[in-house]
């Protein structure tokens, strides 16, 4: 039973890195499949974000491959603590771009939270018990 959520932690986890690799390189690549940029800036902008969730996404997946859980668990912290800070900004976005604009910055990162966050607390109750 154990084993089982460890590998259901593993698994989201896994998933989440994989999902994080595939936006960052859509974002890098074609970032008007993701966001409308109005600007050179803002397609630099989404640009610049793909490369950081390319990063944390190919450090989880190598870390995932060697099955390296702890480490696995420590490139998610990281893509999470990312992706909390996304969220927060976009909260506070709404002067700065208007409310569409900050309601879409703000929800963007919600599924990568939830399911860092699943993965994370799935595998650290797992560890607790153990």
């Amino acid at each position: 039973m154990v084993r089982e959520k460890t590998q259901a932690s593993t698994s989201i986890l896994a998933i989440v890195a994989a999902a994080r690799v595939a936006v960052g390189a859509t974002m890098i690549l074609a970032p008007s499949r993701i966001f409308s940029p109005g600007s050179g800036t803002e397609t630099l902008l989404m640009r610049t974000i793909g490369i950081r969730d390319v990063v944390l996404g190919s450090g989880a997946c190598a870390a995932w491959v060697r099955g390296e859980e702890g480490e696995l668990q420590r490139w998610a912290t990281v893509g999470l603590t990312s992706d909390g800070a996304d969220l927060v900004t976009g909260l506070r976005s709404k002067p700065l771009v208007g409310a569409k604009s900050a309601l879409i910055a703000t929800l963007s990162p919600v599924p990568f939270v939830a399911a860092g966050i699943l993965g994370l607390t799935r595998g650290r109750r797992v560890a607790t018990r153990t």
